[in-house]
């Protein structure tokens, strides 16, 4: 099989694809390299120009997923292989409609299968998924590789990882293969899960480690294995952006954090196995999140972050937005109500309470900005510190709320304690 990380170049001795009710078949060739993807150039059975060049001239084309196809390919000396959501603006595009396909791709599925008598009966679905990353991940096992010569140790490396063993259920180990890389390996009871759920594990783990590290990671590469066939799926690969300490979605707990890291994950990719309405509505909090910490303004940061806490409740209550529709305060109050009582306990009233006050002091400052001349506007000082205390505050309740949705009981209300070197220690934790 291919290397991931050297570039390689394929013929391709067959290739088909359906568009628009007709079907086209070619042959080329394929090149890949992880930083660009994928690259195909094919000679079609007939002229393929999904986008005319002359006729769209000077307008806008837009593609959904209902615009998508499936490109399938045969590849010399490796067997079957597939181009899944190719969109027609893929395309190059010409002047004079031709039979020259020509595409750039960021993902192929590649299909192998070892001969009969190389399968092996096993009572569970495995895979494995390296994962691109900005910082390491620390869980709190130990995993250890030793190099021995004629019985005798040359070398032992030690790493922190992950390591989780439940033969009914589900196994797991995890390590780093270097400082931007980590890989993850699975194994899942036949009896529990099934063949779509070892090949959906792989992004269930992807967005469970981005919220606990706060890193928008992405998978590199995955393998499936089912009986005697082998799917690799290969991606380019994509940059990895940290959320930074403001927008951290979960808060550091102290000497057991790395136990903590290592319980969450195991709750939250099952949880986003699972899926449901839940499970999409916390992924979409994280990414809302991730685009407020990519704002070049504290503007900016404020006002994504605020307008998250109205998009969850009217989510999970089925109230989307509609034309003149405003939310009022009385209405926000209960929704948050409704939440607390739902998801969390007593306990949780205070921060409950504080959450909508930042929301409603971040929003309202940002829905009429006064600051397109001053690039922090009019904040002094001490609104900059507020603005930070309540961003932190504001991105590790919104953590909670997804750890709540998640399943998670007995949450207790911790919140960081921010205090800036210009301020004197206060003995009690800022009210928000």
């Amino acid at each position: 099989m291919i290397d991931y990380n050297d570039p390689a170049k394929f013929v391709l001795d067959g290739l088909w694809f359906s568009y628009r009710g007709e079907v086209f078949k070619g042959n080329g060739f394929m090149k890949w390299n992880p930083k660009d993807g994928f690259h195909i150039d094919a000679l079609l059975d007939k002229n393929f120009a999904p986008v005319d060049s002359f006729k769209t001239l000077g307008q806008t084309i837009i593609n959904d997923k209902n615009d998508a196809f499936t490109i399938w390919l045969k590849i010399r000396g490796l067997g079957a292989a597939i181009v899944p959501n190719v969109f027609p603006l893929a395309q190059k595009k010409t002047f004079v409609s031709d039979n020259h396909l020509s595409i750039d791709q960021d993902r192929v599925i590649f299909f192998f299968r070892w001969p009969k008598e190389c399968e092996m009966p096993t009572d569970n679905w495995s895979g494995s998924a390296v994962f691109s990353t900005k910082k390491k991940f620390e869980f709190p096992d130990s995993l250890k590789l030793e190099t021995s010569l004629a019985g005798e140790i040359i070398t032992s490396e030690f790493w922190t990882g992950l390591s989780h063993k439940d033969t009914g259920d589900f196994s797991l180990s995890g390590r780093h293969i270097d400082d931007s890389n980590f890989e993850l390996n699975w194994s899942l009871a036949k009896s529990h899960w099934t063949k779509t759920d070892a090949w959906n594990f792989g992004e269930s783990a992807r967005r469970a480690l981005s919220i606990i590290f706060a890193q928008t990671i992405w998978i590199t590469n995955l393998k499936i294995r089912r009986g005697c066939r082998e799917v690799f799926d290969f991606r380019k690969k994509n940059e990895v952006d940290f959320l930074g300490y403001n927008f951290r979605p979960l808060i550091d707990i102290g000497p057991n954090q790395y136990d903590f890291n290592k319980s969450v994950f195991l709750k939250l990719a099952t949880f986003f196995r699972k899926g449901g309405h839940n499970a999409e509505v916390c992924w979409n909090v994280f990414h809302q999140m991730a685009d407020a910490s990519r704002q070049n303004t504290t503007q900016g940061h404020e006002l994504l972050l605020s307008t998250i806490l109205e998009a969850i409740f009217r989510t999970i209550n089925g109230r989307p937005f509609g034309s003149g529709d405003s939310y009022k305060e009385k209405r926000r109050k209960a929704d948050m109500k409704l939440f607390q009582e739902n998801f969390l306990s007593d306990k949780w009233l205070p921060a409950c309470e504080g959450a909508l006050k930042i929301c409603k002091r971040l929003r309202d400052r940002n829905a009429h900005p006064d600051w397109l001349t001053i690039p922090n506007g009019v904040m002094s000082k001490k609104e900059l510190k507020q603005s930070t205390k309540d961003m932190i505050f504001l991105s590790r309740f919104y953590g909670y709320m997804i750890l709540a949705m998640a399943g998670f009981k007995d949450l207790e209300p911790l919140f960081p304690i921010v205090r800036f070197s210009d301020e004197p220690q206060s003995p009690e934790p800022p009210k928000p």
